[in-house]
């Protein structure tokens, strides 16, 4: 394949990541007054089903970056993709506030696997070529993602209630989930090394 079309491929598939990883963290702000009323909480209490998903993301992305280190890249930010659209999945079959923040907190821990790795992802596999390009698409992706997640889930919570409103972003971050791992070409191995003297 040319260094165009890999470039092309690899910005496609850190987009797509960006924005199924975002929207899928920042789904739950649009319905916390819901699920303020379904399980009694106070305005805190429901804020922390995105505090414990940022929080968990935040803790998580120093050792998976370092787990990367020995897995590949690429298995990393596939993984990272597709964990997070099954807990986004799962969300919604939640049967109490408690499980909800534990699937939350699962949820940020395979988030962080993209932030975590995809900048050291795009280092080795594109070098300086295409490289400005594909961090940007990363960025926007990531910027995109949040706005969708968070606009999605706010116009379908009226009609569809907080669990069909975290149902349709699961399936927006399926959708981009699929075309990450199509999209993503293997990281070139050996780009950086360890030595000793």
């Amino acid at each position: 394949m040319s260094a165009t079309g890999t470039t092309r491929r690899v910005t496609i598939a850190v987009a797509a990541a960006g924005i199924s990883s975002f929207a899928l963290l920042y789904a739950p702000q649009p319905v916390l007054p819901q699920l303020a009323g379904q399980y009694h909480l106070d305005p805190g209490g429901a804020s922390l089903a995105v505090s414990v998903a940022t929080g968990a993301l935040a803790i998580a992305v120093l050792p998976i970056a370092a787990l990367s280190e020995v897995v590949g890249r690429r298995p990393v930010i596939i993984a990272s993709v597709v964990a997070s659209v099954v807990f986004g999945f799962l969300l919604p079959l939640a049967p109490s506030y408690p499980a909800l923040l534990v699937l939350r907190a699962l949820q940020g821990v395979a988030i962080a696997g993209f932030p975590g790795v995809a900048a050291a992802y795009l280092a080795e596999r594109l070098g300086k070529a295409g490289l400005a390009a594909a961090v940007g698409a990363m960025i926007a992706g990531n910027t995109i993602g949040g706005m969708v997640g968070r606009l999605a889930a706010g116009f379908t919570a009226g009609p569809f209630g907080y669990r069909g409103a975290l149902l349709v972003v699961a399936v927006i971050g399926l959708v981009c989930a699929v075309v990450t791992v199509l999209a993503l070409p293997p990281g070139k191995q050996g780009t950086f090394t360890i030595t000793s003297e």
